[in-house]
């Protein structure tokens, strides 16, 4: 897996707490991105057309570029306890 990322973002930090905490280092290679709001970066839209980081990109080539897709993606690759499953205890007070 690839994830395009940047230590000034909060969401790409978000990501990178699950990352270890999952542990999924060893398994997603970093590439540094800057994603400026005026200046799409090219290699960045290539795996997503929004040019917003994070953006994860999985082995068959499938990008997700939301933050808490992307965590609950890494949780369920790694059948983590970071989020509850599916279902009602996840959806009840």
């Amino acid at each position: 897996m690839l994830l395009h990322w940047s230590p000034k973002s909060p969401y790409v930090r978000k990501v990178m707490v699950c990352v270890h905490e999952l542990p999924q280092l060893p398994k997603i290679a970093l590439v540094r991105t800057v994603a400026a709001m005026l200046k799409p970066n090219d290699a960045l839209m290539l795996d997503n057309p929004l040019s917003k980081i994070p953006t994860l990109v999985l082995d068959d080539g499938t990008a997700l570029f939301d933050s808490a897709v992307i965590c609950e993606y890494l949780n369920a690759l790694a059948q983590g306890a970071l989020f509850p499953p599916a279902g009602a205890p996840r959806s009840s007070a």
